[in-house]
C-alpha cells in the first residue's frame, strides 16, 4: 500500500554505529532528545515570538541520533 510506504520513509535514517563505541558492544543507534541552544540575538530588531506563534510549536520535541553501548552515548 502506497500510504504505508510513504509513512515508513518519514524521519531520518539511523547512522552506522560500527566502531563508534570505543570497543564496547553492542553499539546501537538510538534517538535522543536534542538540547535547545540559547543564542544571543544578533540585532536589536530581533523580536520575541507572539504567544500564538510560540504555542504553534510548543509540542515540538526534536530528536537526534547517537550510538549507545550500555548506559553510555557516543557521537555517530
Amino acid at each position: 500500500d502506497q500510504w504505508t510506504e510513504e509513512k515508513s520513509r518519514l524521519g531520518s535514517t539511523p547512522p552506522s554505529c560500527h566502531n563508534k563505541c570505543n570497543m564496547c558492544n553492542p553499539c546501537m543507534a538510538v534517538q535522543v532528545p536534542t538540547l535547545p541552544t540559547h543564542q544571543q540575538p544578533l540585532r536589536a530588531a530581533d523580536r520575541v515570538p507572539t504567544l500564538m506563534e510560540a504555542d504553534q510549536y510548543s509540542n515540538y520535541k526534536p530528536l537526534g541520533w547517537k550510538c549507545r553501548c550500555g548506559n553510555r552515548l557516543f557521537n555517530p
